[in-house]
């Protein structure tokens, strides 16, 4: 059974001071201008199926750094937690329900100043670790931060809780990633990651993929790996005249497509959470590639939330709920708008959401062109 989601609820995490949604369907869009709370709003649903342990966090706090690695991982943890909190303590909580039972994440503790020999000693890392930091800085400072608190989670009948730590001088705690229940495409991912793992070992799925691709260029006619000159092995084209081509060669587009693909593919009775979906997707193709993937979701029995900015996406992935036409009364997507509110009296500000189905947005956008993302 998949942990299908129903209703979500925020506190203090990030942006977010408090935040309930419910009445999740299959296909959830998360909308909203810029700064709104899309990407937050995913890693919070991420969070809620991660491993009591701070290689978890550290999992989904190098989503946001996939382009820049070397961001702290101290400094980004600690922003993981609102930054109106009103006293010392740092402490967030997100709660779902699901249909394998309740969900829970919570993370609180303090942090204070030590100095930066008491926080080297005490740090995370190994002692030959600790010999290289010493010779590669060209100095330990003289103050650091310590974070001090405890972890616990909940996932339906089983309960964890663990006490954590970490200083300013960590890079964040390596450890293996949690069976997954919840997979996750970054807005740039597939620049990055392996596209053919999930694909090239099922012939179904490979077919599939190539008849996708054959969409965007006829003369695709097989993808796989090719060992190059230095032993490595390169993501590979084939042409319909046997040509190999590397996919640097093609545009972000084919990348992005096989990373949908994969990681659908991956998902399989789980939750897939996308976020930009249009990133390196040239609008012509959304109304190639969206009912694919919808129609894919609903096989493989994937609920998905994709978040996205774009209005060609929005009604593009209207389209797939077929309202013009369908009488029936299970709609198949929602549409969650979140919007950043400041306060009247000046103390900070919260995200807000506005959940509507999909059929009224399509409806609405159809005969007044309402602006979904406000």
């Amino acid at each position: 059974i998949m942990a299908f989601i129903h209703s979500i609820e925020i506190n203090n995490f990030r942006g977010i001071k408090h935040l309930t949604i419910s009445d999740f369907s299959n296909i959830n869009l998360i909308v909203g201008d810029n700064n709104s709370g899309k990407t937050t709003f995913l890693e919070a649903t991420q969070l809620l199926f991660a491993k009591p342990q701070l290689s978890a966090i550290k999992n989904v706090i190098n989503q946001r750094t996939v382009l820049n690695p070397n961001n702290s991982f101290y400094t980004s943890f600690i922003k993981m937690f609102n930054a109106q909190l009103e006293n010392d303590k740092l402490w967030f909580y997100i709660y779902a329900s699901t249909d394998k039972g309740i969900l829970e994440f919570e993370l609180s503790g303090t942090e204070k100043s030590i100095s930066g020999e008491e926080a080297l000693q005490i740090s995370k890392m190994s002692s030959r670790q600790k010999a290289q930091y010493k010779m590669s800085s060209f100095y330990i400072p003289d103050m650091a931060k310590i974070f001090m608190g405890r972890l616990a989670t909940r996932n339906g009948n089983m309960e964890s809780e663990k006490k954590i730590s970490c200083t300013s001088l960590d890079n964040g705690a390596q450890g293996p990633l949690a069976k997954k229940e919840v997979y996750y495409i970054s807005s740039f991912g597939h620049l990055r990651y392996d596209l053919l793992q999930n694909i090239v070992g099922n012939p179904e799925y490979k077919k599939l993929a190539i008849d996708i691709l054959k969409q965007f260029d006829n003369n695709i006619a097989d993808i796989c790996y090719t060992k190059a000159d230095d032993g490595t092995y390169l993501e590979t084209i084939i042409t319909n005249n046997g040509i190999n081509m590397p996919f640097s060669v093609y545009g972000d587009g084919i990348r992005k497509i096989l990373f949908i693909l994969n990681r659908m593919f991956a998902a399989a009775d789980s939750i897939l959470m996308i976020d930009e979906i249009e990133t390196g997707l040239h609008k012509k193709y959304f109304d190639i590639l969206f009912p694919v993937v919808f129609a894919l979701a609903d096989k493989l029995n994937v609920q998905l939330f994709i978040a996205t900015h774009s209005i060609e996406a929005i009604d593009a992935i209207l389209k797939y709920g077929n309202y013009d036409k369908t009488m029936s009364n299970i709609d198949p997507i929602r549409v969650i708008t979140l919007k950043k509110l400041d306060s009247d009296n000046g103390s900070g500000s919260n995200i807000v959401a506005r959940n509507a189905s999909g059929k009224y947005v399509y409806n609405n956008r159809k005969v007044f062109e309402f602006e979904v993302r406000l």
